[in-house]
Parts: C-alpha cells; sequence; structure tokens
C-alpha cells in the first residue's frame, strides 16, 4: 500500500487519489507510520468513511468486514502535513508580536444553537478564602473544533479514544492561519443569518484580491460574518434566534458544490474554521456535507463559532492575511470535539474545543 510523506509539495489530487482497500472512494488517510500505528482506529475511522459511502451510494454492497493494515491506522489525519518545515516557516510571520483571541465569550451564543446545552459556571468555596471555579459545557455549544469522530451516518459504538483530539493535544495545532475575509471582501453585502452560499470561485477571488496564495498545510480560516452580526443582536434577539427549531435556523457558509470539495482538498489544507456555526451553509439541505468530506474522508478538523472579528481588524490593519496560528486542544481521552486556543498576523493562538464524538 503506498504512502505519502506529509512534507511533500506534491501530493494527489481529488481526481487522482488511489483506491485504499476497505475504504470508500475518495478517501484520503495515507500518511502511513505518522499515524498511530493501531489497526483498531484504522478499522474505526473506515467505518466512518463507508457508512459515508454507503448513503451517498445506498446500492452500493455492504462489507461485512473491513481489512485493516497497520501501517494505515490514523490518528492525526491532515494534521501531519503540520511538519517541523511548515511550522518554522510559519514562525516567521510573527513580526509585529500582536495577538489576536479566537474564542467567543464561553456562554456564547446564548441560548446556544441546536438545541444544545448551555454553559453553567459555578464557583465553589473550598475552604477561607480560597474558591474553586466549575465549569459545565457541551463542546459543541460555543468556539470549537469538530473532531474525527462528531459525523457519520451510522452509529459506532466505540469507546477506545482512538483518532479522538486527544492525539491533537500532544503536539498542538501550530502552522500558518490563512484569513479569508469574505465578509469584508463582500462589503458585508449579505446577512450572515441566511444561508448565503460561498462558492469557490468566490474563495479565490477574495484570496487574489488579499494576495493569498494558498499552501500545503494552511490552516484555512473563513469569515462570514457571524461573529460580526451576533455581536450586533440584543438580549431579545440573540433569545429568539437560539430557541428556533434546528431546521428553521440559517446561517451563510462554505457552499457544498463539488468545486469546493475540489478546493479543500486538493490545497491540502491542515484544518478548516470559520466563525458561522457549521463551516458549511445551514441548513444541510443537500445528499453531501462538507463534514462528510473534511472529518471522514480526509481527516481534516472543522473549527466552528470562532470570534475572528480582533483577528479580521488585525489583517486589514497591515494587509496581511497570514499569520502564525496556535491552537491547544484539551488533552481529554476520545473527545469527538475540543475547546480551542488563540490567533495573530503576529500571532494568532487559540483555545477552542475539539469533537470526536464519543
Amino acid at each position: 500500500m503506498a504512502t505519502w510523506d506529509p512534507d511533500s509539495d506534491c501530493l494527489p489530487k481529488l481526481n487522482e487519489l488511489p483506491k485504499i482497500p476497505g475504504a470508500p472512494e475518495h478517501a484520503a488517510w495515507f500518511w502511513g507510520p505518522n499515524d498511530e500505528v493501531k489497526s483498531r482506529a484504522f478499522t474505526f475511522i473506515m467505518q466512518l468513511s463507508e457508512s459515508f459511502s454507503s448513503h451517498r451510494n445506498p446500492v452500493r454492497p455492504q462489507r461485512s468486514e473491513i481489512p485493516c493494515t497497520n501501517d494505515l491506522a490514523p490518528q492525526l489525519g491532515r494534521l501531519n502535513l503540520l511538519t517541523p518545515r511548515r511550522v518554522t516557516e510559519a514562525a516567521k510571520l510573527i513580526q509585529t508580536g500582536e495577538r489576536a483571541g479566537l474564542n467567543l465569550p464561553a456562554e456564547w451564543p446564548e441560548p446556544p444553537f441546536f438545541g444544545r446545552q448551555a454553559f453553567k459556571h459555578t464557583v465553589v468555596k473550598v475552604r477561607p478564602h480560597a474558591f474553586d471555579d466549575l465549569y459545565e459545557l457541551n463542546t459543541q455549544s460555543g468556539s470549537q473544533w469538530d473532531g474525527f469522530r462528531h459525523t457519520t451516518v451510522k452509529q459506532i459504538e466505540d469507546k477506545s479514544g482512538k483518532i479522538g483530539t486527544s492525539a491533537w493535544a500532544h503536539r498542538g495545532i501550530v502552522g500558518r492561519g490563512v484569513l479569508i475575509d469574505f465578509y469584508d471582501h463582500c462589503g458585508k453585502s449579505y446577512d450572515p443569518f441566511t444561508p448565503r452560499k460561498i462558492t469557490a470561485n468566490e474563495i479565490k477571488a477574495c484570496a487574489k484580491a488579499q494576495g493569498v496564495e494558498f499552501h500545503y498545510g494552511d490552516i484555512f480560516i473563513v469569515r462570514t460574518g457571524f461573529s460580526d452580526a451576533y455581536r450586533k443582536l440584543d438580549e431579545r434577539q440573540r433569545e429568539k434566534l437560539g430557541t428556533k427549531a434546528y431546521l428553521d435556523l440559517q446561517f451563510a457558509g462554505l457552499s457544498r458544490a463539488h468545486e469546493t470539495v475540489e478546493l479543500l482538498h486538493d490545497n491540502y489544507f491542515s484544518a478548516v474554521a470559520s466563525d458561522a456555526p457549521a463551516f458549511e451553509t445551514w441548513p444541510m439541505d443537500e445528499p453531501e456535507h462538507l463534514h462528510h468530506w473534511l472529518l471522514p474522508l480526509w481527516g481534516c478538523p472543522i473549527g466552528e463559532l470562532w470570534d475572528l472579528e480582533e483577528l479580521a481588524a488585525l489583517c486589514k490593519k497591515h494587509q496581511r492575511y497570514t499569520f502564525f496560528l496556535s491552537s491547544s486542544p484539551a488533552n481529554v481521552k476520545g473527545k469527538s470535539s475540543r475547546v480551542i486556543a488563540r490567533l495573530s498576523p503576529g500571532v494568532v493562538r487559540r483555545n477552542i474545543v475539539a469533537n470526536d464524538g464519543t
């Protein structure tokens, strides 16, 4: 079985992907020994991607047994692209020392979307003049990473922690961030609370206008304007928005067209993110979702509900949309999502939650 060097600058395009034994078409877990060598993890991710493939093509024969190969077990997926060479190059972007946080306030959105549990903060007196803070939260309610176990078509029972976000915490997510400030590029001409589809051609045009060229391993971030628009809502408006039914919610995001899938795949981003609640448009009213391509098929983390306002202001101020990004996912075994850390055009960093699905 062929594997690829994650430090290579020449990797197969979507239409050139090799067939991986036991995996559906367009699966791209081929980083070999750079991922954890555990066949059980490989079996699990093949089940995730197999379930997606069956959903896309219901007449496809079901496998009774999925073959495993020890040198292909996934653990980091496209985070393998954050090689020492690329991280060293990214560090050269630290020029002004300015920093921008990427987390929304812990209690935002308030109330959370999709019926999720709200953040709770309790202060407990443990002795005279000493107090502890207790947090209770759904890691999907606010600023977060979606992990590889976050979405599948069929329920898979596995509590081993394989391909969990705890693997990301061992090294952190560190590299060159790229902001596509589409909201500013469009002159804020649309409502982020509508299902505005951002196309691949629009992304390319925005990148060109910003002087951005994509590199393998980039952490690709799109500003849809959600965090700006949400800040402008009063308490009553936030309550009305947050209590809408699941399918009545509407948010701008990336289009699910094949051209978008090709753009996300062929540029070999190590991770993607946006300020929107779903990264792609909501509702997800098409049969194929970007989440299914990115997470189970390619192993590419998705950041959602990031606060991009301070970062966007710094990028515009310096007319530079690339920066050093550091994220520190929480080190919890077997998580589907996770809290993040921060960022900047000199340094951008983020503490966010990432999500695996156990």
